[in-house]
């Protein structure tokens, strides 16, 4: 029952030409940089924030994210990848806006000795600072991957709890608690607009969605109701596990968007931030853009049955003109699942045709199906690369895009952080 934070995509970046450029534009991705790892090996993109040692039980740690890593001085909020790794013992992550209340909310759910990350999408608070609560006590390891700048179209919350089935449940109006164990093969309608200061006429949200104690081996699909259900995971789970991942996805009829489950589980859902209309942001019902697998199905019948993608190689995906994608997007959203792993590794998403930056969109281990966020620049062809340090299937949903007039970019040159190539566990 270790749940209570925040949480949505994850991983790569890409660096802003000018701040002041991308002041006007609704989303900056930036080139990957590390800007918090507490392990004795850590490095970060300016020094700050490295080595500290494992974050104690019940402790906050403050860090400076605005100013730093390409992040713009008065950025709203922050696209951060948050990864724990080395637990003492089984807990979760809260990331919130310094200077708020912690809210009751999870960013990070981990077992003893795991490694897991989950895309965030966090308010900046007090000194351009965002803080970490630890429930107990891990290494913690932070990346990011863009921002949004102040007066941008999206809408950053703190942290609030929508839904939570679990007989002790809470939630931010007291409404969809204590719905009980979600049974395998059904919908639930989730009212989203208008609770926990998501706007009434917000076009999609995000959320940080939370599969636990599931009675064995499954996924959740979010997608927009009032849409069929789409052949697309948010989150994959296995028996007794406490799962989360972050999910953008347009809402749908009568404010709602709803959560199919294959298998029963408890389902707790927090929102973080949602869009608005003409927010620059094209929200899009899920769609698979790559199965590996040998019964692997996708939008377009394109990159399917590919096989077990080979230790330390990269896969090119087709992105730009997809899955309702725009063949100009600069940018997608996608969710990344890795299955059938050979062994302990990372998948790390950057664009084609820059250098493969220092940091890690999925973490994984033997036998387990992981799926992560992650918000992605197309580089060239319209295309994203995937590299994976050891022997997995990868299969990839696209949730939706930037469009050109509302993001921001840079040169895709990456960032160089000494002394961590020898890190596969994390990237």
């Amino acid at each position: 029952m270790l749940l209570a934070g925040v949480g949505l995509f994850g991983i790569s970046v890409w660096r802003v030409a000018s701040t002041s450029a991308a002041s006007s534009r609704s989303f900056a991705s930036l080139v990957p940089a590390r800007l918090l790892d507490t392990r004795t090996e850590g490095a970060t993109v300016d020094g700050a924030f490295s080595g500290g040692g494992l974050r104690p039980a019940g402790t906050v740690t403050q860090l400076t994210v605005a100013g730093r890593g390409g992040v713009a001085a008065d950025a709203s909020a922050a696209v951060l990848n948050v990864t724990v790794t080395d637990a003492s013992a089984a807990g979760y992550v809260t990331v919130f806006p310094c200077g708020s209340d912690r809210p009751l909310a999870s960013s990070v759910n981990f077992v003893t000795g795991s490694t897991v990350a989950n895309g965030v999408v966090g308010r900046i608070g007090a000194a351009g600072q965002v803080c970490l609560y630890v429930s107990n006590a891990t290494h913690l390891v932070v990346d990011v991957t863009g921002y949004f700048p102040t007066g941008s179209g999206f809408t950053s919350l703190v942290p609030a709890r929508l839904l939570d089935s679990r007989p002790e449940g809470a939630t931010v109006d007291g409404s969809f608690v204590n719905l009980g164990v979600r049974a395998g093969g059904s919908v639930t309608e989730l009212t989203v607009t208008g609770r926990g200061g998501v706007a009434a006429n917000a076009t999609s949200t995000v959320l940080n969605v939370t599969a636990t104690d599931p009675a064995g081996e499954g996924y959740v699909t979010v997608y927009p109701c009032g849409s069929p259900r789409p052949l697309a995971s948010s989150l994959n789970f296995m028996p007794g596990a406490t799962v989360p991942n972050g999910v953008i996805t347009r809402i749908g009829s009568g404010g709602k968007v709803c959560l199919f489950v294959s298998n029963a589980t408890h389902l707790v859902v927090d929102a973080t931030g949602y869009f608005p209309p003409s927010s620059g942001f094209a929200s899009l019902v899920p769609a698979r853009l790559l199965d590996s697998r040998a019964d692997g199905a996708t939008v377009d019948g394109a990159f399917v049955n590919l096989g077990i993608r080979p230790p330390g190689s990269v896969t090119e995906l087709t992105v730009a003109g997809r899955g309702g994608v725009a063949t100009d997007a600069p940018s997608a959203v996608l969710n990344v699942t890795v299955t059938d792993a050979g062994g302990a590794g990372y998948v790390t998403v950057y664009p084609c045709g820059s250098p493969r930056p220092l940091a890690s969109s999925v973490n994984f281990v033997a036998g387990v199906t992981v799926a992560n966020g992650v918000v992605g620049r197309i580089g060239a062809g319209g295309k994203v690369c995937l590299f994976i340090s050891d022997a997995a299937h990868l299969i990839v949903d696209v949730a939706g895009y930037f469009t050109s007039s509302g993001y921001g970019s840079g040169p895709s040159d990456s960032v160089d952080i000494p002394g961590t190539d020898d890190i596969p566990s994390l990237g």
